[in-house]
């Protein structure tokens, strides 16, 4: 996608930074006041997670602190800046861990979303607690990739290293222990955790009981606009230009993928279509009863980020590429035609659950199915209906979302599985029944944490839009055909 930035002799004050730490890298860049990347001052520092088949997925927590250090010198050292540093916004991948001790160094990796060793232990929770109340209040479920029973992984598998711990962080709040001498930990990465309750911003002691962690040993959540001042910090000795700054606490990739692509208020859904894929809203009312297959993660007193995520977006299409002998490299030309046309009910019926489900049932154990498939079906028919069960994916994802905060006025998207075949938009579109604004600007999630920044630097004043690639309507003769889908989507889902 093109990049959304402005020459320096044009920016306009104050400036902030944005700092993504994202499962590929960490990154850094300036931004002004409308939003927009300040020349070309951004820098990118590529990382990997460590993997092994056990579950594992780590990484050094310190690594990722240095890549901060190495970003920022990066882009604030390339000459003077264009106006004045206000604010420090971050983000990282959400639900992390990392056992710290009393001298604030890290005892473990930081343990990231994608390690599912503890696996048992959710087994564990989920037989001694009442689940439903728990996702009622948390707005989380009991799943892998959430604190608490990566908590009682710990404590079950290494006694030694919690009998050290002094404090469970998340990833940024370590960072900002690193680089500010104090840790922070924004309210919208803690609900992240799935262990605050999504009104209060507060601990559930029960979960806390459950999994034998005292309260003194997580890090309470911070609002964004209790940012902390990095004048007398390492930080402003390191780098003098940031030492009128704020730092605001971090919070987690998907609030800043949506602020990043423009989805700001309670009207509009921001939908991601990567590897995995998601459907997000920024709520300023109160959801008095969460659907069951949605997540609520409180942002402040104020507002929820509400939605829930597919594990398998991009990766149906890349599974198409290499399973489906059809051509590697078909690109949007050839595919704008066969998403284009009428829907038929030929067409292969296919639940796209190659790596599990999430929303809306969250069955780990579910796997892809495919029906209504003969010896005429091509490869054609079998990617068309491929990414029908995509459509139909989001779509079981956009009926909860309205019982929780009515239709949205806009929808806009995002997502590198879109730009190689944009062409899908219109079974998207058609599904959902609603226009879409597919919108351009890359590293969406750096963006975000910039946005946040904003609101504390420059309040009050609006950033630029977004700029819309296409936008595309739907047929409206073309939704009975989806609804039925889903009807049969749902049955054999409940088989997968």
């Amino acid at each position: 996608m093109p990049r959304f930035s402005i020459p320096a002799e044009d920016a306009q004050g104050p400036l902030v930074v944005g700092i993504d730490i994202g499962s590929g890298g960490t990154r850094a860049a300036v931004y002004d006041a409308s939003g927009r990347e300040v020349d070309k001052r951004t820098h990118k520092e590529a990382h990997a997670f460590t993997v092994d088949d056990d579950g594992t997925s780590t990484i050094d927590a310190d690594q990722v602190v240095e890549e901060i250090h190495t970003s920022l010198a990066a882009v604030l050292g390339d000459g003077p800046l264009p106006g004045e540093v206000l604010a420090i916004g971050f983000d990282t991948f959400a639900s992390s861990l990392v056992a710290v001790d009393a001298d604030g160094s890290a005892l473990t990796p930081c343990i990231t979303y994608a390690d599912t060793r503890c696996h048992a232990q959710v087994d564990q929770l989920a037989a001694t607690l009442d689940v439903d109340a728990l996702h009622e209040r948390t707005g989380a479920r009991l799943h892998s990739s959430y604190t608490a029973p990566r908590l009682s992984w710990l404590r079950e598998t290494h006694p030694e290293v919690v009998a050290r711990t002094d404090r469970f962080m998340a990833l940024g709040e370590y960072a900002a222990l690193k680089l500010l001498g104090r840790a922070a930990l924004g309210t919208a990465s803690a609900a992240w955790s799935g262990m605050i309750d999504r009104r209060t911003g507060q601990y559930v002691p029960e979960l806390l009981e459950a999994v034998g962690v005292d309260l003194s040993m997580m890090g309470p959540a911070v609002d964004p606009d209790d940012a902390l001042p990095v004048e007398g910090t390492p930080l402003a000795a390191e780098f003098p230009q940031l030492r009128r700054a704020v730092w605001l606490p971090v919070i987690g990739d998907g609030l800043a993928a949506n602020l990043g692509i423009g989805a700001l208020g309670a009207g509009t859904w921001g939908i991601s279509t990567a590897t995995s894929g998601a459907i997000r809203q920024l709520l300023d009312s109160e959801i008095p009863a969460l659907p069951s297959g949605l997540w609520a993660y409180r942002v402040d007193q104020q507002r929820t980020l509400v939605g829930s995520a597919m594990s398998d977006c991009g990766r149906v299409l890349d599974w198409c590429r290499n399973e489906l002998a059809m051509p590697f490299d078909i690109d949007a030309t050839d595919t704008a035609t066969l998403f284009s046309g009428p829907p038929s009910d030929g067409t292969p019926l296919v639940i796209p659950f190659f790596s599990g489900e999430r929303g809306t049932k969250w069955r780990g154990s579910s796997r892809a199915m495919f029906a209504n498939v003969g010896a005429s079906t091509t490869w054609k028919d079998m990617l068309l209906g491929a990414m029908e069960g995509v459509a139909l994916s989001f779509l079981r994802i956009a009926d909860q979302m309205r019982e929780a905060g009515g239709e949205p006025e806009r929808i806009v998207l995002s997502g590198g599985m879109t730009g190689a075949i944009p062409g899908w938009l219109h079974l998207l579109s058609d599904a959902l029944a609603m226009p879409i604004d597919h919108v351009a600007v890359s590293r969406s999630t750096m963006r975000g944490a910039a946005v946040m920044a904003l609101e504390q630097a420059a309040p009050g004043v609006p950033v630029a839009e977004v700029p819309v690639l296409t936008r595309v309507e739907p047929v409206a003769a073309h939704a009975e055909y989806y609804r039925e889908r889903l009807e049969r989507f749902e049955k054999l889902a409940d088989l997968a």
